[in-house]
Order: C-alpha cells, then sequence, then structure tokens
C-alpha cells in the first residue's frame, strides 16, 4: 500500500503526509534499488547454502529487510542489470556510481563478506565488508575509484560470498548504482579503503582514530583532579541551566518520543528508521523532484532526534523533586540511546556517507554528557564515551599541530564534541593527557593562520571557504570562544597569543559591524541583511580574563559587550544602568559586569583597513562606511544554487554607508536597505554592467574535483586593498577586472580616500566593449518605506552638484549623474529568485554602453544637511591631485593629508609635495601633523601569496577558465615580504623599525625602504 501510495502521490507530496507521523515508508522506489517490502522475495534473488526470508525483525528501509542465513561459503545472488554508469569521459559530471547498502549483523564476527559484480558470469569487481560489529552499518563504495578489479557496463550480477563461518545477517536499501558527489563517501571499520585519498576534516574519522598521542601520560595530582572538576562544572554551567519542568514540557517530550515507536522484543531493540540528512544524496540521480532535505522533512534525520534526547536529558536533571517523571526520562533515554546505537551511530561506523555531520550530531554529545551518570549506572559509560570520541575525531588532537589555525568547521561542530568525550572520561591519566592535548589543539587552532586558511587572521579577519566570512564565523566563534572561557586560568589555558588573536577577531568583527549586523558585501552567500554577530562571544572573552591571565575580567570585551546588548542613547556613566535583554543568559552575565563596575563603551570611532579581507572602514559618531573589493586571492562572491543568486558586484568595489538617527539603532532598514525590490545590479559605490536580472543570475556549476556545486570568481589583479593611518583615516584602491565566465572585458580603477567624516570617491579607466548594456556607478540605492521618506523625495531635486538622502548622507558629485524615482521597483530574492517589489532611489553615474576611458568622481559625508553640503560644495576641503591609470591622488589642506592610491610606479615625480617617488605600486596616505612631524604611512595590498604573473588558465579563444579557489596550490602559502622603496622630498629623521630601513638621507631627498606583508599598512613618523 505504501509503496503505491508513493508512486500515485509523488516524493514532495508524500513527504508533507510523513512529516506529521511516520509511517515505517519505503525512501525510495526504484528499479535499481532493494528494499524488500513485499512479501516474496524478488525472483531476481538466490542463494545457494543459505536461506533467505523477508524479516520485520531488523529494518532499515519501510518494516523488513532481507534475512539471510548463511553456511560457510554461501553465495546470495542479485540477477539483474546493475546500472552501472561509467565517469563522465569529459570530466564535466564528477559524479560517480556507486553501490550501497545497509547490513545488520545480531553477533559479531571477526570476518569479511564479499560483494562480487559479474557480466555474464566473469566477475569484473569486488570489494570486502567487515562483519566485526553489531547493529546497522552502511557502505557507499564506487566502483571505479575504491572497488579491486574493472567495472564494466552492463554488468548483470551481484554476489555476496559468505566467510567461512556460519551466520546470519539482514540487508536492505540495497542500491545497485547510482551517481553520487564522489568527494563524500566515508571509510569506517567496515570498509577501510573507500575514498583513501580524502583529507576532507569530516570525512577522516577513520583514518585519524588511529593517532596516538606524544604527550606523556603522568598521575593526575589533586590539583589536576579539582581543575578536570572545575572544567566540567563550568562546561555543565555552559550547556545547562538548571530550570522547573512543567506537565506541558513533559507531554511534549512524551508525543516526540513516541513518533520513534521504540519497542524492545526478545531483547532486540527496534523502532523508526534514523538517517543523517547526507544520506538523501544516494537518491540525487534518481528522483525527479529529488529533495536534500527529504529526511528532515519526514521527520527522521538524526539531529531532531538528538535534540529530543537533549531535552529528555535537561528533563531529568531538572526533575530532582519529581521521582517519577525522573526516572520516565532516565528510561527514555537510555530506549532512544540502544535505538540510535542500533541503528548505527556508535563507535566505528559512518554510514556510508558523514559529510558535514557535525551540524547533525550537536545533540549528542551535549545529551550523553549530560547523562555521564545515568550511562555509567546502566553500564553504558564506555561505549558512550568511545562514540563520543570517534564522531568528534577527539584523537585529531593528539599530534602536536604543525602550522597555526584550524578550519572554522572545527571550532564550529567539533569542539564541544570533543571536549564533551574528554569530560565524560573518568579523572585518569588518559583524561589528563586527552585535556592537554586538546588544550594545545584549540591554542594552535585560535593562532593567526597562514595564507588563506582558516580561521583566523592577524588583521582580525574570521575565514571560511578561504575568505573572510563572518556570516559563518559566528557558529566558529561558538567554540573557540567558549574553550578559551572554559580552560582560562587553569593548567590548560591558551597561550597569551592565541587568546588575543580571537580577542581581536571579535574587537575588529564589532567595529565592521554596525550596530550588530554584517555589512550586505560580507554575508558570504546569504545577503539578506539578517546577519549578525553574537554579543555573548564578547561575554565569554569578557570572562575569561585578559590575554596575560592577570585580570579576572577582560574589560574591552567587557565594554564591547555591554554596547552590543544595550539600546542606543543610554548614558554610559549612569550608575544604576541596566540593559534591556530579554535573553537570561546575556541579562545575567550583563548584570555580573555591571556589579563589576563596567560600562557600555561609546560607538567605536577610526578606520580599519583588512588586508585579508579586501575591505576598508571608516567610522564616525554612530555611521560606518564599508568598502568592499576582491583579488586574484580573495573572491568577489559566494553563489550556490538557491543561495546569493543575484550578488555578483557585491565585491566589485561597494561603499556601503550604514547609518541612523542619533539615538538609534543602525540597522540595515534604518541605512535604506531592504530586500525587496533591491536592484542588485546598483550597489551603492559598484561600477558594474547594468544586466536584466536573468543575465545576472549566477550560473551555478561544479568545476572542478576540489568543490562542490558553487561559484566563486576571482579577479587576476593582485592589487586591491586597504590603508589604515593611526586607525583614523584611509584609503582603498582596487584594480577592477571581471571574471571571464561572464564580462571579462569590464575594467576599472577605484580608489576610496577616507578623510575624517569625508569619503572621496574616484574612478578611471572605465571600460568594456559591452554594447547592448549600459555601464553604471552607482552613488546610492536607497529604499524609502515610510510617508517621511515618501514625502522627502517627492518634489526633491538635488542642486546638481549636490544632494541629500532622506537619511542625511550628502552627496558632492562634480560630474554628470541621472536620478531615478521607481515607485515601485522590480527585483527578486536572492535565494529563491521570487519577485519582489518596492520603492527604490537611486543615483547613478551612466558611462554608457561600451565605454573607455570612463571616469567618475564624488564625495560622500554621512549625517550631514542641505546647507553644509552647499557650503561644501562652493569649497570642497579636498582636491583631486591625479586621477588617471597610474594613481588616484587627494590632497586635503584642512586635514593636512595627502592619500595616494598608485596602481602603477609612477614615472614622474608625484604630486603632493613630501612623496616623490616609490618603486611599485602601493598606497600612500601623509599626514602633516606641524611643520616638524609627519606620520607616513605605506601598505602594499598584494598579499603575495603567490609572484609574478597570475596563475589563471585560458581556454582556446584566450578566455580565462573558472576554476575553484581550493584547486590552487598556493592557498595555505605565508604571504611574502614585498619590498617598497618610497623617496620623499628633503631630510627626514626617522627611527628604524623592523619593517622599515633608512637607505639614505640629505638635504635633498630621504629614501626608506618598507618591507610590506599580509597587506597590512606600516606606519613611521618622520622628523626633522
Amino acid at each position: 500500500m505504501m509503496k503505491q501510495l508513493f508512486i500515485k502521490l509523488g516524493v514532495t507530496t508524500l513527504f508533507s503526509l510523513l512529516c506529521s507521523t511516520y509511517l515505517h515508508a519505503q525512501v525510495v522506489t526504484d528499479e535499481r534499488m532493494f528494499s524488500f517490502e513485499e512479501p516474496q522475495i524478488p525472483d531476481c534473488i538466490s542463494a545457494v547454502q543459505s536461506q533467505l526470508s523477508i524479516s520485520d525483525i531488523h529494518y532499515k528501509d519501510g518494516k523488513h529487510s532481507l534475512e539471510w542465513t548463511f553456511e560457510p561459503g554461501a553465495v546470495l545472488q542479485i540477477k539483474k542489470d546493475l546500472k552501472f554508469e561509467k565517469k563522465d569521459p569529459t570530466g564535466k559530471d564528477l559524479y560517480l556510481s556507486a553501490f550501497i547498502v545497509w547490513v545488520y549483523n545480531e553477533t559479531s564476527q571477526d570476518a569479511t563478506i564479499e560483494f562480487e559484480f559479474l557480466k555474464n558470469g566473469k566477475k569484473c569487481t569486488s570489494f570486502p565488508f567487515g562483519i566485526n560489529f553489531t547493529g546497522w552499518r552502511a557502505a557507499w563504495v564506487c566502483y571505479e575509484r575504491d572497488m579491486q578489479g574493472t567495472p564494466e557496463e552492463g554488468m548483470n550480477e551481484l554476489r555476496i560470498v559468505a566467510p567461512n563461518s556460519k551466520g546470519r545477517l539482514f540487508i536492505d536499501h540495497l542500491i545497485t548504482a547510482t551517481k553520487v558527489d564522489a568527494r563524500q563517501q566515508t571509510a569506517d571499520l567496515q570498509v577501510p579503503f573507500v575514498n583513501a585519498g580524502t583529507t576532507n576534516h569530516w570525512l577522516v574519522v577513520y583514518q585519524h582514530s588511529f593517532l596516538k598521542p606524544d604527550i606523556e601520560l603522568t598521575p593526575v595530582g589533586d590539583k589536576q583532579r579539582e581543575e578536570m572538576q572545575l572544567l566540567e562544572k563550568r562546561f555543565r554551567d555552559m550547556i545547562y541551566t538548571k530550570g522547573k519542568i512543567t506537565d506541558k514540557e513533559v507531554e511534549n517530550i512524551r508525543k516526540k518520543y513516541d513518533f520513534y515507536q521504540i519497542t524492545y522484543k526478545n531483547g532486540q531493540v527496534s523502532g523508526v528508521p534514523i538517517y543523517m540528512v547526507r544520506a538523501a544524496e544516494a537518491y540525487e540521480r534518481i528522483i525527479p523532484d529529488w529533495n536534500k532535505d527529504m529526511f528532515t522533512k519526514m521527520g527522521v534525520e538524526m539531529r531532531a532526534y538528538f535534540d529530543l534526547m537533549k531535552k529528555i536529558a535537561v528533563a531529568y536533571n531538572n526533575s530532582t523533586a519529581k521521582p517519577v517523571i525522573r526516572e520516565e526520562m532516565k528510561k527514555k533515554f537510555l530506549a532512544m540511546y540502544d535505538h540510535i546505537t542500533d541503528q548505527g551511530v556508535v563507535y566505528g561506523s559512518c554510514w556510508g556517507n558523514i559529510h558535514h555531520y557535525g551540524y547533525s550530531v550537536r545533540g549528542l554529545y551535549l545529551a550523553y554528557f549530560l547523562m555521564k551518570d545515568v550511562l555509567r549506572e546502566a553500564g553504558k559509560l564506555q561505549e558512550a564515551e568511545r562514540t563520543l570520541r570517534w564522531y568528534a575525531i577527539t584523537n585529531e588532537v593528539y599530534p602536536k599541530p604543525e602550522v597555526n589555525g584550524i578550519d572554522m568547521d572545527s571550532f564550529n561542530t567539533q569542539t564541544t564534541g570533543r571536549i564533551a568525550s574528554i569530560l565524560m572520561m573518568e579523572d585518569t591519566p588518559e583524561k589528563l593527557q586527552y585535556l592537554r592535548s586538546f588544550s594545545r589543539w584549540i591554542d594552535y587552532g585560535c593562532r593567526p593562520a597562514l595564507g588563506l586558511s582558516g580561521s583566523f587572521k592577524v588583521d582580525g579577519g574570521a575565514f571560511h571557504h578561504r575568505n573572510n566570512y563572518p556570516a559563518y564565523a559566528v557558529g566558529g566563534l561558538d567554540g573557540a570562544t567558549n574553550m578559551i572561557y572554559l580552560l582560562s586560568r587553569t593548567e590548560f589555558a591558551v597561550s597569551k597569543l592565541a587568546h588575543e588573536t580571537v580577542k581581536n577577531v571579535l574587537l575588529t568583527m564589532r567595529f565592521y559591524c554596525n550596530k550588530l549586523n554584517f555589512p550586505l558585501s560580507m554575508s558570504g552567500r546569504h545577503p539578506d541583511g539578517k546577519g549578525k554577530l553574537v554579543p555573548m562571544h564578547f561575554a565569554m572573552m569578557a570572562l575569561a580574563g585578559s590575554p596575560d591571565g592577570k585580570a579576572e575580567y577582560d574589560s574591552e570585551m567587557a565594554f564591547s559587550y555591554l554596547r552590543l546588548i544595550s539600546d542606543s542613547g543610554v548614558e554610559n556613566d549612569a550608575p544604576e544602568y541596566m540593559p534591556k535583554v530579554s535573553n537570561a543568559e546575556e541579562r545575567k552575565v550583563a548584570k555580573l559586569l555591571i556589579e563589576k563596575g563596567f560600562r557600555p563603551e561609546p560607538d567605536p570611532q577610526g578606520n580599519i583597513a583588512m588586508g585579508y579581507g579586501c575591505v576598508s572602514v571608516q567610522r564616525r559618531n554612530n555611521w560606518s562606511a564599508v568598502v568592499r573589493g576582491h583579488s586574484r586571492y580573495l573572491w568577489a562572491a559566494e553563489h550556490y544554487l538557491g543561495a546569493n543568486l543575484y550578488g555578483r558586484y557585491l565585491a566589485h568595489g561597494s561603499l556601503q554607508i550604514l547609518t541612523a538617527a542619533p539615538g538609534q539603532a543602525v540597522t540595515p532598514a534604518t541605512s535604506g536597505w531592504q530586500q525587496e525590490g533591491f536592484d542588485w545590479n546598483r550597489i551603492p559605490g559598484v561600477t558594474s554592467i547594468h544586466l536584466p536580472l536573468e543575465q545576472l543570475q549566477a550560473k551555478v556549476l561544479n568545476v572542478d574535483r576540489y568543490s562542490g556545486m558553487e561559484e566563486m570568481l576571482y579577479s587576476d589583479e593582485a592589487f586591491a586593498g586597504g590603508l589604515s593611518q593611526q586607525k583614523m583615516n584611509g584609503n582603498f584602491g582596487m584594480k577592477l577586472h571581471e571574471h571571464d565566465k561572464y564580462n571579462g572585458s569590464h575594467r576599472a580603477r577605484k580608489s576610496y580616500h577616507f578623510i575624517d567624516g569625508m569619503i572621496v570617491c574616484l574612478g578611471s579607466d572605465v571600460e568594456n566593449t559591452n554594447t547592448e548594456f549600459p555601464t553604471e556607478t552607482t552613488i546610492f540605492q536607497l529604499a524609502v518605506t515610510d510617508k517621511a521618506g515618501h514625502d522627502y523625495w517627492k518634489n526633491y531635486q538635488g542642486d546638481k552638484k549636490v544632494w541629500v538622502d532622506h537619511l542625511g548622507t550628502g552627496y558632492y558629485v562634480p560630474t554628470t549623474i541621472r536620478f531615478e524615482k521607481n515607485f515601485p521597483q522590480r527585483s527578486r530574492m536572492q535565494n529563491t529568485g521570487k519577485e519582489t517589489k518596492g520603492d527604490w532611489v537611486s543615483l547613478v553615474i551612466d558611462h554608457g554602453k561600451a565605454p573607455k576611458n570612463g571616469r567618475y568622481e564624488y564625495a560622500v559625508l554621512p549625517q550631514t544637511n542641505e546647507t553644509a553640503m552647499k557650503k561644501f560644495a562652493k569649497k570642497p576641503t579636498y582636491k583631486v591631485l591625479q586621477q588617471d591609470r597610474k594613481a588616484h591622488i587627494v590632497e586635503s589642506a584642512s586635514e593636512q593629508i595627502v592619500s595616494y592610491v598608485l596602481f602603477e610606479t609612477p614615472e614622474t615625480t608625484l604630486p603632493g609635495g613630501l612623496l616623490q617617488r616609490v618603486d611599485t605600486s602601493c598606497l600612500v596616505m601623509t599626514h602633516k601633523e606641524s611643520a616638524d612631524k609627519i606620520k607616513l604611512t605605506v601598505a602594499q595590498p598584494d598579499l603575495a601569496l603567490y609572484r609574478g604573473p597570475s596563475d589563471e588558465v585560458f581556454d582556446k579563444d584566450g578566455k580565462r577558465i573558472e576554476r575553484s579557489i581550493y584547486s590552487r596550490p598556493w592557498i595555505n602559502n605565508e604571504s611574502s615580504e614585498i619590498p617598497v622603496t618610497v623617496t620623499l622630498k628633503g631630510r627626514w629623521n626617522v627611527e628604524e623599525t623592523s619593517f622599515c630601513k633608512v637607505v639614505s638621507s640629505n638635504e635633498k631627498q630621504t629614501i626608506l625602504r618598507f618591507g610590506c606583508k599580509d597587506g597590512a599598512s606600516f606606519e613611521v613618523e618622520l622628523k626633522r
């Protein structure tokens, strides 16, 4: 009946039916899949020296499996077309045919069964499968990579050969061949040879289980035992807050528990089969309307299962005063433990495909830890410990790290599991050894990583997918900050460098976020305006104390935390101050810090440049201006199928102004942004070809074996990044060159000059060959969402060079511009492509179609008014000294600042007075503080992860081929030093540093040589 229902309704409809009640449905019906739900054994299946039957004792798909009782030398045969398909000879499709099977064993044997695949009686290929286990195990084995022999199309027989012993196995969910993503199959104790060459951190569970410690075992002393107990208490307090259990909560648990139908019969546990979400990838090429979240929608994905186990664990711990409920929760927990263990969530098992499993098993670690005493009492503690250490890959902490940094995924999904698996142990020398190893692993993981490796950078960047990625980093920072706090002020505390690095990442994040929101250009593949930093990260670091371990609380972290959770406009020194915080944990920490005398910091002010983010940020008052570019090292945007479909231009030199009225918290909405109606072509600051959205939409491909279905395009230019002078002012420059996948002829030289409350924006050499659509530089695109905004723009006419938007940002534009008021303006959702609309105004510079030598100039002054802007227009406080292919140079006489963006090595003396020459492209800023003292700042934005020409590969037409960043051999390289020689007019005294040497100095000129690296800014003081 269920099979016919599945065929009649289709996959999607059936999923919706199963969301409320799981009926033990066969997941998929297909000619290549055997689920054994019919009462009769299929005609194509036979066996010798065996007994075969359809059984309901154990099942993984539906409610039945094939029971095979065998004698020594027995053979089970399936004779039919196995549907094996060879790999794509062109290399465009990287999927491989895989054999998939689930096997249940009641009695472990130190033996193997052999799966053999034949064509017309000739054995083509085979693989062994260990049966030294009990419960369910899975294998995903690729024919052409993992098996012995050579598979052939047309194979028409599968043989399963028994060992030289008696036994009984149950077989279910057998797929003879299906094309799968070849990166994801996972080795375990049953199939240790699968995907043997992988180094993916999700998939090395088996390989890393053999790692051994290099820290010696030592006895546990009294102090160490005390600290172990302190760590356990801290960890318990981090993951569990004592509360009262309610009748409603108990009923909710009972209802969810009943869904899984866990029962015991003859000592055997059974219940609803549980899968990891990625198991759905077995059907990607089988089901026409395949859905990667099918198991989640059916309610049988393990994440919900472990979340329920955690709820039961919490309820058990909260029911000390209710012994009947407490006993019920204990029994339910142990039943769920037995069932999930039987399902294969146990030491040695990887379910065939385990990639990204960390998100599914978060609740597993916490649930087991909270029930440590229950598991000990039931005699299951050691088994549970081994399970946790297996999936947390805890042995990975054993070897001393060879380099700084770990992947952000490890912080996000593995740190909690690893520490839980260690603290689950009794207080033994082995536990002490693990803790010391874990501490060292966390320490190295928090240190600044080289190249494009994760997770943290010297400039405060937080890396994932080989770029600064705060939207992803917040998950990783959970792990990093929690572990720094957990280990603080004990023998296991991380080093000062590690602690300071994470602290700097958070301080940098709170600088470029305003107040909480990530800038749109830093939102990764989710440019929806919703991404935010997490104030609790700052709280944990405040509680962890100072990096040197001398102060009980970190004052900078405390000040930052209190500002981030506070309402704007509150007096910082009010003794009665207490923020209005709904989150109980945040309120608890805030109360503690306030009692210790801490108060919220004022809004950050100044300037930062992040070489590893290709980002510059200027802040004054409560506004911020965020510029982002891209280069041959850092991608422009991340696109997935169903994520960031139209954000191609996010890092093409964008400038986002985040602002709000005085006393108001800054958000994307207060800054004039919403997704509804937003024209993705007109990202402020960007110079772009204005395309129909259908042409702007990313054409996401699987471009090589190193990547998945994703698009992350690069420039071939190394010059892109910013300079920050005294962290107060700065500049940013980039050679924009769009990738040949779309519009490879599109180029521009762009610069931004941040001088106090003014941003001077320059462009030159704007060019492309697109004769169909116009090229524009967008000055602003702002949503108009209320009556005041509509009234403002109703009759507003800019005064030629002067515009002030309805949010109070002023624009001085001494060039031809076009203003548009589109009420409404239609666009698309970034993730679904669904049409949206909203009221928008735009101010753009139209460079025309196929421009050559296009240029622009404008200045932005946030939080101003019409009167001030008209005064500014009459006498601008800046002067453009040079604006061409070689250099953009701006002088502010009032601030005594000259800002240089030098795209090429100048052939003549530079304008501006002091700086005469440089010997390479670079960024420079001079600030004359007095007649006898000048600040000189130099930066070379080239990260120099490799030198020389771009490593691009070209097709037969001379166009750059799309390649993933993961295929590049230099991505883990250290930034190499680039010498920059600067020639100054006149004699100057300079104190030499590790990065600046005096080459020569006389009355005519002073020559300095800077050693630049990491895209960082290097600063010296010049004195007469």
